[in-house]
């Protein structure tokens, strides 16, 4: 029982930490993506987009999953997907890049407050998200004919 107070103020100090970390965050993307920022930083991305296989219309579900993670990126992506027709290969590529680097900013956040690197988090999860959606792109070539998700019609 000794062991239980200790356990659960250092429970709720980490709590408030994340809360100061997660509601700052989410307020200041909101306010973010309703001005020219993602536009502007669509632009200088799309270079490097275009090299893991990604077209500019990836970029706004991009930013919201590296921002704050894929699980709120979900509700964007799904959207944007409906909204632009983006094909399965560049979902499934959009998809394989979060699913390895996802939330950047707010998971790095965290890990720095728990004692982590985070320069080192940053540099592996970029690094490896670029790779393997790089070699993805290359390995699965665009279709030319076959309409999305192999619908025949």
């Amino acid at each position: 029982m000794e062991a239980l107070l200790p356990a659960l103020l250092g429970a709720l100090k980490l709590s408030a930490k994340l809360i100061l970390i997660i509601v700052p965050l989410v307020t200041l993307f909101e306010v973010l993506r309703y001005l020219p920022v993602f536009r502007r930083a669509g632009n200088v991305v799309e270079p490097m987009m275009r090299g893991v296989g990604l077209t500019r219309d990836a970029a706004i579900p991009l930013f919201t999953g590296i921002f704050l993670g894929i699980a709120y990126g979900a509700g964007i992506i799904i959207r944007v997907a409906q909204q632009k027709g983006l094909p399965g290969r560049e979902l499934f590529l959009m998809g394989l890049f979060l699913a390895t680097c996802h939330s950047v900013i707010e998971d790095i956040l965290i890990f720095i407050v728990i004692g982590g690197n985070g320069l080192a988090i940053l540099v592996v999860r970029l690094g490896l998200a670029v790779l393997l959606t790089g070699l993805m792109a290359r390995l699965w070539k665009p279709a030319r004919t076959a309409p999305p998700f192999g619908i025949i019609h």
